[in-house]
């Protein structure tokens, strides 16, 4: 096909300075300088040169650590041509590896770029290997945009006018960087369109994998439902293979590294760096880190550099190439708050494509990024607003606001008003400002209902309920100014919007408003989705497919394994934190009254079972009781009659918790551990244990978003129900629920298990003589290397938060997991499949417990002896708090419908 010969209409909305031969820059732009070019928008912030002579000179000199130089000095225009030379090199698999996933895969990979989409490469340069998707994307007759980002101005317009003219795909230029890229995609004109950004050829792995996973999340925040981003990733271990890549028999490579002082000196405005007097040093490193290849500027004979003395000994790092192992890559994914979608392969598996989507409202599980700072950034919140409002306006339906699907709580519109208000009124005491009009919202959204389970007419204080609620439009356009009031304080007192330092910009009476204000938020999400999840008219949450249960099932039966005992040995630790009402310190992390302080606790041995009582074991308990009354979270439609709807939404919750739980729990307690714990549980593997009867499980359904699922496909879920409903079960099983401190004990047991397993586990890679610096045909070992490491927040010891990788909670699923493959090894905090963990023990006031100054009936009024301590999370527990050490929960014991599971601990004998 013939090159483009004709210009193309710029895209709409696209800001920048357009240079086109024959189109003037868009109005917005006029600013901007107009170049000759064949419609390439100038995205350019600031110079990229006086940029890069800054950090010639700060990584050239730094006041500690090694030297480096930037990488991108490498990819100047003639950097850029020397590139492309290399792609064309027998020693460099990384691009003919790419071209053979692209050959066999583009096709496929067009059909996950919706219709009208943007396709955004990052780093462009050579465009033959994304031609063959734009080749792809014309035949499958999709309107698409495709902008190629990169550097080069003179590269642009020469690999551009390259591209065959297509009828369908529509070609542009981004002049720029990859922060630019970012800007200007998160402009409003940009933001909501879709797109799927390209990242190929593994550019990923010139990061470092810590800024791999910050480059990647950066990209993410612009994505929305729908959007993706492809990035190519280099998987190759042959040693060798990945040496002789970077270091070429022709010196082509060593040449394009040299180039960069070339590049270096004409940023510097004068020859700083003699290129005689320096060669390159290329390496491959394996070490705990993982495999990558490494580029060093050495010098051949003492050279002066800004006036100081560089040895021949001495090494400058410019460049590297990450290689990832499918762990790794796993890891890198998570860590950028991404999902793995779907991914294409070469034969030999060494490089591929994965295509990554931002899960829908799911949040990170790593305490880096999840806790990154004391309060939460605009980037926190605005993750949360989003998904209060796909719960609140995508799946909570205009019919069924005025419902109560609990009728022991507010309305659901109740909630809508009720977070903004309780927000705004924290700001309100600690800053002294006017109240966010209507003022009046405060008499009657501050505060909701919980009442007493057995008696109704007993409830704490509450706001009163008006004989007829706001409209909804009036609620969200003032939910819409308190949220404008958050931005707007953040921005009147220079807060970033990722919030990079690790403490309150503000002072600390106004930045515990705040975080009350946002764990407030995130406690009522969850509480608004178990209200909704009582509802038949509650829909599935959007771009989150219902998942095949049925398939999940089967998958869950093939990999149980024995629900073990494991021993928790008598410990000493600290329960709870110390963050003083009057407290200064902006670098520490604040919590609820009930967390603190921070005091002393011994805990006996005594054992515990892996996982959580499952809806299987539920079910054969009730079967084998004759127990007929169902937890709320199951729903019979067997017997779907007027009084059976009735008696489940409005008896249900008095009758069953004081007819049946307390009762139940007391007759079942006492007579039959004995008679069960060696005919059940003890040494019980789940094969041997006879199916529960068909009849038993006909018409039983579990409740989720995505509506009702047979029992039989969430038999390996954990069940949620009442502490009377399952205190009775684990007596029956053979254990009891576990005290307050059994739980923390069980947790800490865990965590330092992990951490000194994660220890020895990076010894073991250490140990081996893996740095392979090759050279020639060979490899010759060489010493580890005594560069620093960085101590993650997950290897102190005294960390308030928790890694909860793995874990079922932070709407990475939209409903409870199996647990059942898990009994073989003891489960942590927030690792019960997606439910919150009972404990046997009362709320009530401990030693040192003051009430919040700012809440002070946050805990005070349920201290009733009728609510027990429950811990973790569920699935829709947001990290923050669900990883949070030191975090209380609480719930009446007859209480049905909190998302709340079990296990079983026993005394040791």
């Amino acid at each position: 096909m013939s090159p483009s010969a004709e210009p193309q209409t710029p895209p709409a909305g696209a800001s920048g300075a357009l240079h086109h031969k024959t189109m003037p820059a868009p109005a917005k732009a006029e600013s901007k300088k107009q170049t000759s070019s064949n419609n390439i928008i100038d995205i350019r912030q600031a110079s990229v040169e006086m940029n890069l002579r800054d950090e010639i000179m700060s990584q050239f000199r730094p006041e500690k650590g090694p030297r480096t130089m930037p990488t991108l000095l490498l990819y100047d225009e003639a950097g850029l041509q020397l590139f492309e030379e290399i792609t064309y090199l027998d020693e460099y698999y990384l691009t003919n590896n790419e071209i053979d996933v692209l050959t066999a895969a583009a096709a496929e990979i067009a059909q996950h770029i919706p219709q009208d989409s943007m396709v955004i490469e990052l780093g462009s340069g050579n465009l033959r290997k994304v031609n063959l998707l734009l080749q792809a994307l014309e035949r499958s007759g999709k309107r698409v945009e495709y902008y190629a980002l990169d550097l080069s101005l003179q590269e642009l317009e020469r690999t551009l006018s390259q591209l065959p003219r297509y009828e369908h795909v529509r070609c542009f230029g981004l002049h720029g960087t990859y922060d630019d890229g970012r800007a200007w995609l998160k402009t409003p004109a940009i933001l909501h369109r879709r797109k799927c950004v390209l990242t190929l050829g593994s550019s990923i792995g010139n990061f470092h994998r810590d800024d791999a996973a910050d480059f990647l999340r950066g990209f993410a925040d612009v994505l929305h439902p729908g959007d993706s981003i492809l990035v190519g990733l280099d998987s190759c271990v042959d040693a060798a293979k990945v040496y002789h890549a970077y270091n070429d028999k022709e010196g082509l490579t060593h040449r394009f590294v040299l180039n960069g002082l070339t590049h270096a000196n004409r940023i510097l405005g004068k020859e700083v760096f003699v290129p005689a007097d320096w060669r390159v040093i290329g390496e491959y490193v394996h070490d705990a880190d993982g495999g990558r290849h490494q580029a060093f500027y050495a010098p051949v004979r003492e050279t002066v550099v800004f006036g100081e003395t560089i040895y021949t000994h001495e090494r400058v790092q410019v460049e590297q190439s990450v290689k990832y192992s499918p762990a790794e890559a796993d890891y890198l994914w998570r860590s950028a708050g991404l999902a793995e979608t779907y991914k294409w392969q070469n034969k030999s598996k060494e490089h591929g494509l994965h295509l990554l989507t931002k899960p829908t409202m799911s949040f990170s599980l790593l305490p880096s990024v999840y806790a990154k700072s004391v309060l939460p950034s605009v980037t926190d919140w605005e993750a949360i607003w989003d998904a209060w409002d796909t719960v609140t306006r995508r799946m909570l339906p205009n019919e069924e606001l005025l419902d109560k699907p609990i009728k022991l709580r507010n309305a659901c519109i109740f909630y809508l008003g009720h977070i903004p208000t309780f927000l705004d009124i924290q700001l309100n005491k600690t800053t002294g400002q006017p109240a966010t009009e209507p003022a009046y919202y405060s008499s009657i959204f501050e505060r909701g209902i919980d009442p007493d389970v057995d008696n109704p007419e007993l409830c704490h204080d509450h706001s009163e309920i008006p004989d007829e609620w706001p409209a909804l439009d009036e609620i969200l356009v003032y939910q819409q100014r308190v949220r404008e009031r958050i931005r707007a304080f953040y921005e009147a007192n220079n807060v970033s919007k990722s919030m990079t330092k690790n403490h309150a910009p503000v002072s600390r009476p106004i930045a515990q408003a705040i975080w009350v204000g946002f764990e407030h938020e995130l406690m009522h999400l969850e509480t608004l989705l178990y209200m909704m999840l009582q509802s038949d008219k509650t829909l599935p949450p959007p771009s989150a497919p219902r998942p095949d249960f049925a398939k999940m099932a089967a998958k869950a039966k093939a990999a149980r394994v024995e629900n073990l005992w494991f021993d928790v040995p008598a410990q000493d630790f600290v329960i709870g934190l110390d963050d003083p009402d009057d407290g200064t310190d902006p670098t520490r992390n604040f919590g609820w009254d009930n967390e603190k302080p921070a005091r002393p606790a011994h805990v006996h041995a005594f054992q515990a079972q892996g996982r959580p009582i499952t809806n299987e074991e539920y079910a054969r308990y009730m079967y084998t009781n004759h127990v007929d009354k169902i937890p709320a979270s199951w729903e019979d439609v067997s017997e779907k009659t007027e009084s059976a709807t009735n008696g489940h939404s409005n008896g249900h919750v008095n009758g069953h918790s004081n007819g049946y739980s307390n009762g139940h729990a007391n007759g079942y307690t006492n007579g039959h551990t004995n008679g069960h714990t060696n005919g059940y549980t003890n040494g019980h593997a789940e094969a041997d244990i006879e199916p529960l009867p068909e009849s038993f499980l006909k018409g039983k359904m579990v409740r989720t978003v995505y509506g009702l699922v047979p029992l039989e496909y969430a038999l390996d879920w954990p069940v949620f129900a009442s502490y009377d409903e399952l205190t009775g079960c684990a007596a029956w099983m053979g254990g009891r629920i576990p005290t307050f401190e059994e739980a923390r004990s069980i947790y800490h047991h865990v965590d330092l298990s992990r951490r000194k397993q994660s220890a020895e586990k990076k010894l073991g890679k250490t140990l081996p003589a893996v740095n392979g610096h090759l050279s020639n045909d060979g490899v010759e070992e060489t010493p580890p290397s005594n560069s620093g490491t960085t101590t993650s927040a997950q290897d102190d010891e005294d960390t308030l938060f928790v890694d909860l990788d793995g874990a079922n909670v932070g709407l990475q699923h939209w409903h409870p997991m199996p647990v059942t493959a898990h009994g073989n090894r003891l489960g942590g905090q927030s690792e019960m499949g997606g439910v919150w963990e009972w404990t046997s023990t009362p709320l009530r006031r401990h030693e040192g417990f003051e009430p919040m100054k700012l809440y002070p009936g946050y805990t005070a009024d349920f201290f009733d002896e009728k609510h027990n301590i429950v811990l973790g999370g569920s699935w829709a527990t947001h990290p923050r708090i669900s990883g949070r050490k030191s975090f209380v929960n609480w719930y009446q014991r007859n209480y049905p419908y909190a998302w709340v599971g079990a296990r079983l601990v026993r005394d040791i004998k």
